[in-house]
C-alpha cells in the first residue's frame, strides 16, 4: 500500500555523474557528483550540488567536494556521498505532504572488477539508506528500463539484484 505513494528512482552511479530517473513522474536528471561545502560558524553546510557546485568553485569558504572519488572504490567519503545523494533524491522526487520516502535502485556503474565485496555493497547499500530511501535495492548489470523497473523485473541473464 505504502508503494503507491512511495516514487521509484534509478540512480546509476560513477565516480564522477549521478544519473537518475523518477519511474512514476518519468523526470531525469543528470547532475555531476560534486557537492559545494560552507563552512558558517565553524559548521560545515552543504550549499549546492552538481552543475550549480561547480559554478560556486573559487568563491571564499566554499570548498568542492567528492565523496565517490577514489582509485579503488566507488564510495570514498560516506558522509559527503550521502548528502549528495540525499540532495539529488531531492531534485529527482521532491517530497510533499502525501509522498512517502522513496524505494531505491541503486545501480553501480564503476570499480566493479570482480564483484562488489560484501562490504561495498552494505556501503551503498546503507548510503542509500542514510540518504532518505525506504528501501534500497542494488542492481549490478545492464542498464534497466522503465519497463522492467515499472513492473519489477529484474531480468537474471542481465545482472544481479544484491540485497545486502
Amino acid at each position: 500500500m505504502i508503494d503507491a505513494f512511495s516514487p521509484l528512482l534509478y540512480l546509476k552511479l560513477t565516480s564522477g555523474y549521478l544519473s537518475g530517473l523518477n519511474v512514476k513522474s518519468g523526470k531525469v536528471l543528470e547532475e555531476p557528483t560534486v557537492l559545494a561545502i560552507q563552512t558558517r560558524a565553524g559548521k560545515r553546510v552543504p550549499v549546492a550540488l552538481g552543475l550549480a557546485a561547480k559554478q560556486l568553485e573559487g568563491q571564499p569558504g566554499i570548498e568542492l567536494l567528492n565523496g565517490f572519488e577514489h582509485p579503488r572504490s566507488l564510495l570514498a567519503d560516506f558522509s559527503v556521498a550521502e548528502k549528495t545523494l540525499q540532495l539529488f533524491m531531492r531534485k529527482l522526487a521532491p517530497r510533499t505532504f502525501y509522498s512517502a520516502a522513496p524505494v531505491l535502485v541503486l545501480h553501480p556503474q564503476e570499480h566493479l572488477e570482480g564483484g562488489l565485496t560484501q562490504v561495498e555493497a552494505r556501503g551503498l547499500y546503507e548510503l542509500g539508506r542514510s540518504a532518505g530511501a525506504r528501501k534500497v535495492q542494488l542492481w549490478v548489470g545492464r542498464e534497466l528500463t522503465r519497463e522492467e523497473l515499472r513492473a519489477k523485473q529484474f531480468p537474471a541473464d542481465g545482472g544481479s539484484l544484491l540485497t545486502p
